[in-house]
């Protein structure tokens, strides 16, 4: 994947609604950030729909939001990279713009894909 840039998550295909309530998507969250990460992930598609305050606009916090909540931020940066590890193999494999087999076999067994 190297010199490959991606506009599009690699996380969701839902862009416009967040991955955490299904509101309407406010801003979006690069799952790797932090000394010029942000790009990068931009690059390779490491991103997710959000509202601002699941991201990190509320004054009260909450269980949802990423950023100032250091378990979440963790759990950002490691669901970065089991995406990034994903795609990665899923292109070895299958071919740049081939279906990922591994999603439809998840759906066939658990009857939905939560991604």
């Amino acid at each position: 994947m190297k010199g490959i840039s991606m506009s599009k998550s690699v996380i969701t295909k839902y862009e416009n609604i967040s991955v955490f309530s299904g509101k309407p998507t406010q801003c979006t969250h690069h799952c790797v950030f932090g000394n010029g990460m942000r790009q990068l992930a931009d690059n390779y598609g490491l991103t997710i729909p959000l509202t601002n305050k699941e991201h990190n606009l509320s004054s009260k916090g909450t269980i949802y939001q990423i950023h100032g909540n250091p378990p979440a931020e963790k759990l950002s940066k490691m669901l970065g990279q089991v995406a990034f590890e994903k795609e990665y193999y899923r292109k070895l494999v299958c071919g740049k713009n081939d279906v990922d087999p591994a999603r439809e076999e998840f759906r066939k067994i658990f009857g939905k894909s939560y991604l």
